[in-house]
Order: structure tokens, then sequence, then C-alpha cells
């Protein structure tokens, strides 16, 4: 059976010649084998002395060679005048169907040249399916004509009249292209990530817009919202009317990377710190002077500010807590010990993205809101999320962009090794119009395990990565380059338009595995790509089985 293209037809038939000509095209996707390809109602134009030509191709047949037959179907009465076969169209006029036939060819012909596309053979021939030709004509060969005495064997005519050279199966494709009106273009990532971002950040304004209007007597909140959901929009939310009214505010997470990206875009009275950030503050104020040499300094550290809590005076009207699945019990006990009577405590976070061991813990008498609602993550990828089952409820796809289901790309001992099928990922990014400004690679392993940690180049770009050590003020120190490579632990909390996520090695799917995963895919805003272990995919297979 031939492939129709478009599957059906454009509109419901108008007139006799109308259904005529779909009874054909039924012929023709009946009656030619797999192989061939069937194009109706073509629209073609031309440039001829400055002016545009217009007109319709019945039928464009394509043969498994790549070689082309125009059918012009002439339905119901057909004349011949004067040695020239007509056709009456009323208002329209009588036209001469020679001419028209002619026209139709040497325009395609000429496509065909344009196109590089010589090589393709292109012929014509006119269907009468409801006339016989009794006599010979000058203006059309009667062997190009098929009239209603040859109706039976119409498949076999067509097939009989394209040429027995086979084309290349690109050159075939390039055919198919042009008759399918398929423009061969290079999207703009730049502009695309751009739209894609703008549009995201308005419809995530919903947690920032309603939550801050929530009064409770016990002015203590928690977020429970999906990634993607609006919750560092929400922070910034809170953190900006604290400043227009005088509050002393400050903002508390667990991840570097996280607390630097909010501080950059926070009013500056706020005050923005991881928690052990606040913890070597407050070693540096009781004469503590640490020693980040030392393996267990931010035990120490933390330690300290525990002791000394409840003893410290209450100094925030706001306090907004972040990633709160990251952090302990007594941490966010000691921390709330710092609001002033009447301040205002939010607790945000993600149970999905707990990739720490940590225990979970109630806020007993806060408002709980909970939002599965994700605005950032392409739509396919949050498909693929659900499917896999990686978060405990459903994710609610909520982006504007569809995008792609993320590309997984695998390696295996002897045959593809990690970094071979990293690099060949990172040449489709490149090839895909993507720059190293706007992908980041993240290492499903810590930085003490990870070989692409330690990688000074990818894909023939330097890497901006962490060094593994610390300045003398505790500030983790950073490699100069072009492209971001992290962990996935230290990149929670952030997105990349393009992520790679790589490493990712596990024989069976565990609980963390699954949240790892969950914050490596819904870390990018137009693509997501996965490198991971031959064994890693079969798991995956498993899960969505």
């Amino acid at each position: 059976m031939a492939q129709i293209h478009p599957s059906t037809p454009l509109h419901t038939p108008l007139s006799g010649g109308d259904y005529r000509e779909r009874d054909i095209l039924n012929l023709l996707e009946k009656g030619l084998p797999a192989g061939f390809d069937v194009f109706h109602s073509l629209t073609w134009a031309v440039m001829w002395d400055d002016a545009a030509h217009m007109g319709e191709m019945d039928l464009v047949v394509v043969s498994p060679g790549g070689h082309l037959l125009v059918l012009e179907v002439k339905a119901g009465k057909v004349s011949s005048q004067g040695g020239h076969l007509s056709k009456d169209y009323g208002q329209d006029g009588r036209k001469d169907i020679a001419q028209q036939i002619r026209r139709q060819h040497q325009g395609l012909l000429a496509r065909l040249r344009k196109a590089k596309l010589s090589a393709v053979q292109a012929d014509a021939m006119l269907v009468m399916p409801d006339d016989v030709v009794r006599s010979q004509v000058l203006s059309y060969p009667r062997e190009r004509v098929i009239d209603a005495s040859d109706m039976p064997e119409f498949c076999q005519r067509v097939m009989a009249s394209f040429p027995t050279k086979v084309l290349a199966a690109d050159v075939r494709q390039q055919v198919i292209d042009l008759l399918a009106n398929r423009f061969a273009v290079q999207p703009d990532v730049s502009t695309h990530v751009g739209q894609v971002q703008r549009a995201s950040k308005q419809l995530a304004n919903g947690l920032a817009t309603w939550v801050p209007q929530i009064r409770h007597e016990a002015q203590m909140y928690v977020i429970e919202a999906t990634a993607g959901s609006g919750k560092t929009q929400l922070a910034l939310t809170l953190l900006s009317q604290a400043a227009r009214e005088g509050w002393r505010a400050a903002y508390v997470c667990f991840n570097r990377p996280l607390s630097d990206h909010v501080a950059a875009l926070a009013p500056a009275r706020a005050e923005v710190s991881t928690f052990h950030q606040l913890c070597r503050e407050h070693a540096d104020r009781v004469g503590l002077t640490p020693d980040f040499a030392q393996g267990d300094v931010f035990g120490q550290i933390t330690q300290r500010f525990l002791d000394d809590a409840p003893g410290l005076a209450a100094r925030f009207d706001l306090l907004v807590l972040d990633e709160s699945q990251d952090l302990e019990a007594e941490w966010v006990q000691a921390l709330a010990q710092q609001l002033k009577p009447g301040g205002r405590l939010y607790l945000m976070g993600d149970p999905s993205q707990q990739i720490y061991d940590r225990e979970g813990f109630d806020l007993p008498g806060a408002v709980v809101v909970q939002s599965m609602d994700n605005f950032r993550s392409p739509r396919r990828v949050v498909d693929v999320i659900n499917a896999l089952g990686l978060s405990a409820q459903q994710v609610q796809a909520r982006s504007v962009y569809a995008g792609q289901t993320p590309h997984f790309k695998t390696y295996a001992p002897g045959q593809v090794n990690g970094m071979t099928a990293l690099h060949a990922c990172l040449a489709e990014l490149w090839a895909d119009g993507y720059t190293p400004a706007q992908v980041a690679v993240l290492s499903f392993k810590g930085i003490k395990n990870s070989e692409v940690l330690t990688q000074s180049r990818l894909c023939g770009h330097s890497t901006r990565r962490f060094a593994g050590q610390y300045d003398e003020a505790g500030n983790p120190i950073w490699t100069e380059g072009d492209l971001l490579v992290d962990s996935v632990y230290r990149f929670k909390g952030q997105s990349a338009p393009a992520v790679v996520l790589c490493e990712v090695d596990f024989e069976t799917l565990s609980d963390k595995d699954k949240r790892k995963l969950f914050v490596g895919l819904t870390r990018g805003q137009m693509r997501v790509d996965v490198v991971l272990s031959d064994r890693a995919a079969n798991a995956l297979l498993g899960a969505s089985a």
C-alpha cells in the first residue's frame, strides 16, 4: 500500500470532479505497493517576468527509486478542438489541457534543478477516467494518456512509467521533503531559550502572587512544591516586600550555588546565605577560627551554632528557609529562634529532591501549601518523569514548551565508555546550535568519585568546575572555563537551557537514585540528555514497564 501525503484529503469534496479525484487517490493508495508515496493537491509557485505564477498539481507519485510522475486528473467531459484537448471550467473559461500540464511539468523541473536534484526524472500523464480517446492528437501523445479504457490497469501503467534507475536514499528523502514543503532551517537556540525563559517565569508567578497574601496566627508557612513551580520567585517576592516594609529579612538554603544565585537577585538589604555560611559567620563573631583543611570543619561550626542558638538575640522579621528537604530539624529549630515576636517563617522544599540522608520533619502549627505544577521543564520531559515514577505524586506539566523526550545515550564496558558517550552527546548539542554557556554538565556522582568533574576540557571547551577546595574565608574555589561542570548534588535549585546528566550508573533503581534522576531531569529548561550505563538503562526500562 502506498503512503498518502497528507494522509486524508484536505477538504470534503465539493464537486463531482473532486469526488473523482479522491477515487483515483484511493486507487493509487491500494494499488501501488509499499515504497511509493503519493502527494495530492500540491500548490506550486514560480517566479516569471518578476511575477509569481501559482497553480495546483492534482497528484504526484514518487517511486521507490526517487523519480516523479505528475498525474493531471480531468474528470467529466473533455473536448477536442483544433487538435487540442481542453476542458470547460464554467466561469473560469476553457483551458488547454496540454498547455496546463506543460506549465506544471516545467515548473516542477525548474524547482528540482534549483534544489540540485537534476538526477531526478519527472514525467507527466493525463488521466481522463470518464472519457475514451478515439484518435491520436498532436498536442499530447496517446501513451501519456490514461483514459476510461485504461483504468483497470491504472496502477500498472503508473508503475511502468518510471525509469529503472534507483537514486540514493538521501536523494529520495530530499524529493519527499521538497514536495512536503519541509524547510531545512536551523533553530536560533538563543531566541528560543529567551522566549521559553520569559514565558516560564511569567507562568510560575502563581506562588509568588498568592502565597504572600495568606495570613495565619502562627505566622509559619510550609511550601511543598515540585521543581519548576516558582519557589525561587516566591522567595524573591517575600524578600522584596520585606525590603519595602523596612523589615530585616534573611534567606537561608543548603547549596552555595543557589544562595549565590539568589543573592544576585535579592534586595541588597536582605541577608542571603547557606546554613553553613551562617554558622561560619557565627564562629567568627565568637572568636572561633575554623580550619577548612580539616574534614570535619563544617560539623564543628554547625555544632557551635546549635549550642549557642538558644542564647542569641532574635533579629529577623522574615526568615525564608529553602531546600527544607536538605535541612536537619534541629537546624530549622535553631534558625527559627532568630525570629522576632510576630516574625514570619516560610519553609520551602520538595521531598522528591531529597538526595541526602536526612530524616523528614514537620513544623507543627504551620499552614501547608502544596503544588505539583512544573512550569520549567519541557512537557515531554515531565511525561518521562511521571512514566518512571520519579516523584511520589504526578507532576503537572505546565510549560509552554513541549520540547523533546530526553535523549538517552548508553555506554557499556568493552564497547563505548562513559567519556566517549559524553563527548558524542556534547557534539550533538554544538551541532544543534547550543553554546557552552547554555549547557550544564551534571555528574550523577559526587566529586570524590567522578571522572567528569576532574576534566579540564570537554568536547573542545574548557570547564568551569568546583576545584574541591576552599579559600581562607570558606568560599569554594572554581576553575576558569566556558562549560559548567558540576554534580547533581550541588546544582539543585538551579537550571540551564540544556542539561547533560552523565555518569548515571546503578544496577537497581533505588529511591535515592529516583530522586537524583528527578533533580537532574528537572534542571533543563529546553533540553535534557542522559548518558547512562547499559545496566542503568535496563533498570529504567524495568521501572517503566
